[in-house]
C-alpha cells in the first residue's frame, strides 16, 4: 500500500474542514455531467427523481435506459414529456437488458467528456457533478472524482414519506501514484465508482467487458467500479454530492460467502482476474506475472474483510452483556442530558473517527451540508 495512506488517514479530518481544492475552479462552470440511469418497473423512484432536478434546473443532461414492463414505461414517458422543456433528457427502451447491458448502451449514446451513473431511487446534488468535472478537467492524473454521500430511510415503503434514519456511506479518497497501489488500497477501503463523476471515455472502455462474465456483482459493479482505479486516483470533494435511498425494493446482493460459492462465480472470477491483471499490467508497465501477484493480494484482502464483516450480519449471536449495559446507559444520559448527543455527533465523534458525520451533518439547518439536502427532503414529501 501506498505510503500517503497512513498520511491521509491522520490529516483526512483537518484537511475536509479547512480546505477546498485549489484547482476547483469557475472558469469550467459550463461543463455537463451525463446522468446515466438504468431503470426497472421503478417509475415512481425514476418520477421523482426527474421533478427533483427540474426543480432544481439541473443542467446536466439524463440518459434513460428503460428495461421496465409497459405501465411503468407509460408512466415514464408522461413524466418525461411533461418535463421536456426543462430538462435535456434521452429515453431509450431496453427490453430484456440486464443492468450491465444497460449501462454499456447507454454510455454508446452519451455526447458528454464526462459521466456518472445514478440509481432511479437516489438523487446527486447538479452543483457538486460540476465541482467534480471541474476538478478532473484540472486533474488528468485523477479519473475519478466524487463528493460525500448520505444514505436514508423512509418509515414507510415507497418513494415519498418521512425519514425515519440517516446513515453514513463512505467515499474514501485514492492518491496513490501506482495502480497497483491503488488496486491494493481500493480491496482494502472499497468504494463503488460508477456514481462519481468519471470521463466517459474511459467509462466506456470499463463497461465493454459487459457480456463477458455471468456474475451479477462482478459485471455490474466489481469489474467497472475497479478498473476505474487502474485508470487514474480518486478524489472526494468537501461537499455534499449523493444521497441514497434505503428501501425494500432494492437489488440486493447476496453475502460474500453465497456468492463465491455459486456456480456462476469461479468461472466469473477468472475473467475478472485476467482483466483486471492485464490492465495493470498495462498501466503500470509491468509484467503480466508480477500485475497478477499484486491481484492476488488485492482480492484476498477484499474477501478477508468482506467475510469478516457479515459473518455477524449472517449469524447474529447474543448481545454481550457489557454492549448492552452501555447502550442502555447512553440511552439514559442522552435523555437526561439532551446536549450530550450534540457534542458527542458534533465533536466527539469527528475527532475520533477523523471525518465528517454526514448523516448529522445534512439535518442541522446551520450546516453547510444542508442547503443542498433540502431540496431532497422537498422531494420526498407526498404528491399532491
Amino acid at each position: 500500500m501506498c505510503l500517503n495512506i497512513v498520511k491521509q488517514d491522520l490529516l483526512t479530518f483537518f484537511v475536509v474542514l479547512q480546505f477546498e481544492p485549489k484547482n476547483s475552479m469557475t472558469k469550467n462552470s459550463s461543463l455537463k455531467v451525463a446522468i446515466l440511469i438504468p431503470t426497472l418497473n421503478r417509475s415512481d423512484f425514476l418520477i421523482r427523481q426527474l421533478d427533483y432536478y427540474a426543480k432544481l434546473k439541473s443542467p446536466h443532461p439524463i440518459y434513460i435506459g428503460d428495461s421496465s414492463s409497459p405501465e411503468h414505461i407509460r408512466a415514464a414517458r408522461a413524466a418525461i414529456d411533461r418535463l421536456k422543456d426543462m430538462l435535456d433528457i434521452t429515453y431509450k427502451e431496453f427490453p430484456n437488458y440486464n443492468g450491465a447491458e444497460s449501462a454499456f448502451r447507454l454510455l454508446e449514446l452519451v455526447k458528454e467528456k464526462y459521466a456518472t451513473f445514478n440509481g432511479d431511487d437516489d438523487f446527486h446534488v447538479p452543483d457538486s457533478l460540476t465541482k467534480c468535472a471541474e476538478f478532473l478537467e484540472e486533474n488528468p492524473d485523477y479519473a475519478t472524482a466524487t463528493s460525500y454521500v448520505v444514505n436514508f430511510k423512509l418509515k414507510a415503503s415507497g418513494a415519498h414519506g418521512e425519514i425515519a434514519a440517516l446513515k453514513e456511506y463512505p467515499r474514501p479518497e485514492n492518491h496513490c501514484p501506482i495502480a497497483s497501489e491503488r488496486i491494493l488500497q481500493h480491496f482494502t477501503h472499497y468504494m463503488v465508482t460508477n456514481i462519481s463523476v468519471n470521463r466517459t471515455d474511459n467509462l466506456r472502455r470499463n463497461w465493454s467487458y459487459f457480456n463477458q462474465t455471468k456474475d451479477k456483482a462482478i459485471n455490474e459493479e466489481l469489474l467497472p467500479a475497479s478498473l476505474a482505479l487502474i485508470d487514474g486516483k480518486a478524489k472526494t470533494l468537501n461537499r455534499l454530492g449523493v444521497i441514497r435511498q434505503m428501501h425494500d425494493k432494492q437489488y440486493a446482493l447476496a453475502f460474500s460467502y453465497d456468492w463465491i460459492t455459486t456456480e456462476d462465480w469461479l468461472p466469473s472470477f477468472k475473467i475478472f482476474f485476467r482483466i483486471m491483471s492485464e490492465r495493470l499490467a498495462e498501466k503500470d508497465g509491468i509484467s503480466l506475472e508480477e500485475a497478477k501477484k499484486a491481484m492476488r493480494q488485492a482480492c484476498w484482502i477484499y474477501l478477508k474483510k468482506d467475510l469478516e464483516r457479515e459473518y455477524p450480519q449472517a449469524f447474529p449471536g447474543p448481545e454481550k452483556s457489557s454492549s448492552a449495559l452501555w447502550k442502555k446507559f447512553r440511552k439514559i444520559m442522552v435523555r437526561i442530558f439532551p446536549f450530550l448527543r450534540t457534542f458527542y455527533r458534533r465533536l466527539w465523534l469527528p475527532k475520533v473517527r477523523k471525518r465528517i458525520q454526514m448523516h448529522y451533518e445534512v439535518s442541522r439547518k446551520d450546516s453547510k451540508y444542508y442547503k443542498d439536502f433540502q431540496p431532497v427532503l422537498d422531494s420526498l414529501k407526498p404528491r399532491s
